[in-house]
Order: C-alpha cells, then structure tokens, then sequence
C-alpha cells in the first residue's frame, strides 16, 4: 500500500516538474484510452486450466514528450470473467475478477514522418479482485509496442500493444496474470 502512494506520488510530482519545466520541443499530453483485454490467469502448483478472455479495458494517460523521449502516467480497469477449461472446486471457481493498473511509463519515439512509432516500458502498481474471493495489491512490469499520428495541432491518435506481467498472492495460492492489451488513445496535446 505504502510502495503505491509513493509511486503515484512520484508520478504526479514528476508530471508537475515537466509541466513547469522550460525545455525546448515538449509536448504536454492528456488522452483517454480504450480497447481490448487478453488475460491468461493461473494459479501456481494447482492443475486448473483456465480459457483466455478477451473483455473490454479503457483507462486514460498524461504525460509529456521532449525530443524522442517521452515519460506519463498511466491508468486501466479490465474486467474478464474467468471460463475453466473443465469444472474447478468451488474455491476456484471465479465469476470475475477486476484488474486495475495505475503504471509510470518511458516511451522512445522514432523519428518517422506522419505516424511515429514508439516503445515502451513500464512499472506500475495493479489490484486484483476476485469477486467473492478477495483483493491483492502486487508490483508488475510492461512493455509494448505502439504508433502515434498527429491530426491536428492538438489531436493525435494512438494504437499499443502493452503486455503486462505481475503475480498476486491469494487464500487459493498465488495467482500468475499474464494481460496483454490492445488499446487506441485520442490525446489531446497543449
């Protein structure tokens, strides 16, 4: 709990830094993102086979970019409704789970006319719920792929591939989540 309020707290006073900084070529950006969740989950040491879901994910990004560097603050909610491949016990049978990442991201643009692809990686802090089951707060890493083109002075449009890696630890044993989200952003850039 402490490590999140200090990562958001990082977050949001390096976002402030940026914003009063004087720096040549920055560009100050806010978006709303939405698209789709992949999520594969299984518990370690426990025989049960869980089907990939693909659910809807949409969340919102801030962030500035100077030269080819760009750095935001990021956040997503995906809900899945976990399908077993085969009926599991009763306390491992999850009617939903809710995935919610709050994440501080470094994205490296190249220098591309019209659509300008970057990557990106990232360390954030994610909540899982399993509906009836309980919540846990862990660590995670991601990394993606994504392009961003300009339609205006102060829209752009954004489509990433992002795939995030991150464990929880619940009654059940420890729950391994390997998400994979495909999103588009419109930004709007100041």
């Amino acid at each position: 709990m402490k490590k999140s309020k200090l990562l958001i707290l990082g977050m949001v006073l390096g976002l402030v830094f940026a914003f009063h900084a004087n720096v040549y070529g920055q560009d100050f950006f806010v978006g709303i993102k939405f698209g789709l969740a992949l999520q594969d989950i299984s518990f370690k040491d426990v025989q049960i086979e869980y089907n990939a879901q693909t659910d809807i994910m949409y969340g919102f990004r801030l962030g500035v970019i100077i030269e080819n560097i760009g750095i935001e603050a990021s956040y997503y909610y995906a809900q899945h409704f976990p399908d077993p491949a085969a009926p599991p016990p009763p306390e491992y049978d999850i009617e939903r789970l809710d995935l919610t990442n709050f994440a501080l991201n470094l994205l490296y643009f190249f220098n591309v006319p019209v659509v300008q692809p970057y990557i990106t990686a990232g360390y954030g802090t994610y909540q899982m719920t399993l509906a009836g089951f309980g919540k846990d707060r862990s660590g995670g890493f991601n990394v993606g792929l994504g392009a961003n083109m300009k339609v205006g002075k102060y829209v752009s449009f954004s489509l990433e591939g992002k795939y995030h890696m991150v464990s929880f630890e619940f009654d059940q044993g420890k729950l391994k989540v390997d998400d994979f989200a495909w999103n588009i952003s419109v930004n709007y850039h100041f």
